[in-house]
């Protein structure tokens, strides 16, 4: 508006400013409720885009023409006036002018950053797993509050102002006023480790989409290759919102003394030692990255070499906690041999009472009901997934990476074995310790209708992005959003939880296997051993006749340790 009089200039502010405090009042709390029917409908990233624009958000990059978004301006609030007749009444006036001044920076920054949203982000979140659960961190992220969250959901926490958080009510709407302002919730915070470190508001984080995450993303999934990367991604939003809510950037590089603080309040919120010595490690591998892949040598000299020095002060810090970690380790091993070890029955329990919903899926399959897999709902199809998922991992004794890495050639290039002609073995290659399982001729017709009717069904759900299309596509276990399984051991207590199954992990299974094999012969030990755990040599082996027979031979032992009579 060089051209305007400042008049209209003027006038114009003051609609911004009261378009912002209409924002500030109206466009932060969102209903638990309100995601959950978004969500659900036909259209879940029209609606959310609907909703956005009408609190007056904008949503950028919308592939087709949507209405421009249209800002409310009436308001009729005022926080000076709330705090002193209702939050602040006992407070002096410069302790009130303070928090109103803080609120107004929170206005500014909510303006700059919180309103516009990218249409590509938003079309991520309606893909993910969790909808309502990726959605509500992306909101609060933002500044905004989402309330009547059920109880099991994480309680959400809304900072009041961007210096102190301050705890927004988890109950029913009726009991929140909608302001901006909320005084302190002295709720009880839940018990569990998760619930006690989002009460904390350490889930809290940057947007993935900030230019320095989406570098550090890339780098660790084409440049490292790590599969894991997104949990890498996170653990640097959440360390980069916990040093500075307003802004990520590479200044937390200054701040040694709250960098300590962050990673002591991970230990005292319950996180193992070697879990914030992951942590320790992300930040430094993000630092790493920025500082020998980036320009940064060359646009800020003083910011590298303060960087360099941040990785020196993260070294000092994980060698202090190393023993730490020791200790720790070596108590969990104390307390698993103080607490037993299962029996081969009770490690496949989940499998037993699935058994018969599976089984009445894989009838609807087998006898050509569906065509192919169209007609079943979205739990059968999960469930034939969590089902076969756990076949590898609890009755083969299997890693979890063994199910998320397992290839469709490694799947077409099984072999039977000729003297046991109703035993095939699959050999997954592509693992940390390469894998070979065997299954009977019953999981193996199991295995192929799922290959042949499920999963394509699987990949109908999943929208087209070039950089894991190929990826996706070529990997034999897809989750329901038509991506590659990225933690089978989600999976695996999801289907512990539906049949209300004590949860067995790969490692209790494995360790329940090992201990029930003690009366055998070396020979049977050695077979078992080198089914549980295989070399990578020792995998090019495997097509081998010889060692097909050796795996079909471990295979029955641990049947006939289960007691299983087929």
């Amino acid at each position: 508006m060089k051209n305007s009089s400042e008049a209209d200039i003027l006038a114009v502010v003051e609609s911004a400013k009261r378009a912002a405090s209409n924002l500030m009042r109206t466009g932060r709390v969102w209903e638990y409720s309100l995601l959950s029917r978004i969500m659900k409908s036909p259209d879940p990233i029209g609606r959310m885009i609907e909703e956005l624009q009408s609190r007056g958000n904008a949503v950028v990059g919308i592939p087709t023409k949507d209405p421009a978004p249209a800002v409310p301006a009436k308001t009729h609030w005022s926080l000076p006036v709330h705090l002193r007749r209702s939050c602040m009444r006992t407070s002096s006036e410069a302790d009130i002018l303070a928090v109103v001044e803080s609120a107004k920076r929170a206005v500014s920054n909510l303006m700059r950053t919180g309103r516009v949203w990218k249409y590509s982000l938003l079309s991520r979140i309606m893909q993910s797993p969790d909808t309502i659960g990726r959605m509500i961190e992306e909101l609060e992220s933002r500044g905004n509050a989402v309330v009547g969250i059920p109880t099991e959901a994480p309680t959400a926490a809304v900072p009041a102002v961007p210096d102190v958080p301050v705890e927004a009510p988890a109950e029913s709407s009726s009991e929140s006023s909608g302001e901006l302002y909320q005084c302190p919730d002295t709720t009880k915070q839940g018990t569990s480790l998760r619930e006690r470190m989002a009460s904390l508001g350490y889930y809290k984080k940057h947007s993935l989409d900030h230019d320095l995450l989406v570098s550090f993303a890339k780098f660790l999934q084409f440049d490292m290759s790590n599969e894991n990367f997104k949990q890498e991604v996170e653990n640097v939003a959440r360390f980069l919102y916990f040093m500075d809510p307003q802004q990520a950037s590479l200044l937390f590089v200054r701040q040694h003394e709250k960098s300590r603080e962050y990673f002591l309040k991970l230990s005292e919120a319950g996180l193992s030692k070697q879990t914030v010595q992951n942590y320790i490690k992300s930040v430094k591998r993000f630092l790493k990255f920025h500082t020998g892949s980036t320009d940064l040598c060359f646009t800020d000299r003083v910011l590298h070499e303060d960087c360099k020095n941040y990785i020196s002060f993260l070294d000092n810090i994980q060698m202090a906690t190393s023993k730490q970690v020791s200790k720790e380790t070596t108590r969990k091993r104390f307390d698993t041999f103080q607490e037993g070890v299962l029996s081969s029955t009770q490690v496949t329990a989940v499998l037993a009472a699935a058994k018969k919903d599976f089984l009445a899926v894989i009838g609807k399959l087998h006898a050509g009901e569906c065509s192919p897999g169209h007609q079943l709902t979205l739990t059968e199809l999960q469930l034939v997934l969590y089902y076969l998922e756990a076949i590898v991992i609890l009755e083969h004794a299997q890693r979890p990476g063994v199910v998320e890495h397992m290839t469709v050639t490694e799947w077409i290039s099984r072999r039977r074995d000729d003297t046991r002609p109703g035993f095939v073995v699959v050999a997954v290659k592509e693992h940390k310790t390469a894998a070979t399982f065997v299954l009977t001729q019953e999981q193996e017709m199991w295995f192929d209708l799922y290959f042949s009717e499920v999963r394509p069904v699987m990949l109908g759900k999943k929208r087209k992005r070039v950089e894991d299309d190929d990826e996706t596509d070529e990997r034999f276990f897809i989750s329901s959003t038509g991506k590659a399984i990225y933690n089978a051991y989600n999976d695996l207590e999801r289907l512990h939880k539906k049949y209300q199954v004590p949860k067995v992990t790969s490692q209790m299974a494995r360790r329940a296997y090992e201990t029930a094999t003690k009366e055998l012969s070396d020979v049977q030990k050695t077979k078992v051993a080198g089914y549980l755990t295989h070399s990578t040599a020792t995998a090019e082996k495997h097509y081998r006749m010889k060692e097909i027979g050796s795996a079909v031979d471990a295979f029955l032992i641990l049947r006939n340790l289960r007691g299983d009579s087929e």
